[in-house]
């Protein structure tokens, strides 16, 4: 057990989450004006120990019910392999070394939002709702939007704009969190867990994700006065590419589209929110610039829609509008060669 310790805490601070959530906490930091290295690092430090002890704290309450689904069985409590007390005492220290440098170093608001963050996550989302409401994961999404805030206070204080960008996040979450229910759904029906896909029909929850996804455009529009470029850039060529992503899922419901939906959420909030660090970091860019972030957004879900990644063996739909577009154009070119003459569009068209 003792070689496999780092390994097994290492498990607890869901490393993925623990990411995104300095993603849009830093970048809020740049948004702001942006500071020295020594507080970029103290805040990146804090935030990242105190969003991991949430993290941790919440294997610890789940363990019990994590051992119902096949998704967590073989996690390192829910399996016997690390003691719940090594948990807890890792956690508790994560939280009071994160909370320690913060306040030691960056203002009190910052590392306010940062608890109340953790707070969220785990009082209000993990203890209070999950095992009793589908909208739990809707009311525990305001844990992710402290970090915005926190980032912001860390520099100066909250203006609209951090505002905003926070319930960007807040709005997104349900899109995300569903999405990603939607593959395991059998694993939380089997834990009793009342997420949307288990107490919804189908045509309910992609109606749902839907919306949800395009409520996160509606409130990023609201940024687009007061931020700064390149973030209007992105936001329009990644707003279209996330909503690209979620149509599929919203018009067919399959478990492949909703894996699709899913990683298509993660990169459209990170590329948005660099977009605004560095715009407030560099007091904005000239059009090379905007069509550069245009280009580099387009780029990244192209990418992303290449790979197909998978969820619990279930792979990632491919983009149904790039595969339409190339098949008509492959069908063109052959009827070219065989006929020497362009093909008439049919009625199926």
């Amino acid at each position: 057990m003792h070689s496999q310790l780092p390994r097994h805490l290492w498990s607890l601070v869901k490393p993925r989450i623990v990411t995104l959530l300095c993603v849009t906490g830093v970048f809020a930091v740049y948004a702001a004006g942006g500071g020295s290295p020594a507080l970029v690092g103290s805040f990146l430090a804090a935030g990242a120990c105190i969003a991991a002890a949430s993290a941790a704290y919440n294997c610890w309450y789940d363990r019990e019910l994590d051992r119902h689904m096949d998704r967590t069985a073989d996690r390192p409590l829910p399996s016997g392999d690390l003691d719940h007390r090594v948990a807890f005492a890792f956690a508790t220290g994560l939280l009071v070394a994160g909370t320690g440098l913060g306040l030691a170093t960056l203002p009190v608001e910052a590392v306010a939002y940062m608890l109340a963050g953790a707070a969220s996550y785990v009082l209000v989302y993990t203890v209070g709702l999950k095992r009793r409401h589908w909208l739990g994961v809707v009311l525990g999404g305001s844990a992710g939007s402290f970090p915005v805030l926190a980032g912001w206070t860390a520099v100066r204080p909250l203006a609209p704009e951090a505002l905003v960008l926070a319930a960007v996040v807040f709005v997104w979450t349900p899109a995300h969190a569903w999405a990603l229910a939607v593959v395991y759904r059998e694993d939380f029906t089997e834990a009793e867990i009342p997420t949307l896909p288990v107490v919804a029909s189908p045509r309910r929850v992609r109606r749902a994700v839907w919306y949800s996804a395009v409520g996160t455009l509606v409130v990023a529009a609201a940024a687009l006065p007061f931020a700064p470029a390149p973030y209007a850039s992105v936001f329009v060529v990644g707003g279209a590419l996330f909503l690209a992503g979620f149509r599929q899922f919203h018009r067919m419901g399959t478990d492949a589209a909703a894996v699709r939906a899913f990683f298509t959420s993660n990169t459209f909030l990170a590329v948005l929110f660099v977009a605004w660090g560095v715009g407030g970091a560099t007091g904005g860019v000239g059009p090379a610039g905007q069509l550069l972030a245009a280009a580099l957004t387009a780029g990244t879900f192209a990418w992303l829609w290449t790979r197909r990644p998978a969820l619990d063996g279930v792979t990632s739909a491919p983009a149904v509008e790039v595969d339409w577009v190339a098949a008509r154009v492959e069908r063109a070119a052959e009827y070219v060669r065989d006929n020497d003459h362009p093909p008439r569009p049919s009625n199926s068209d």
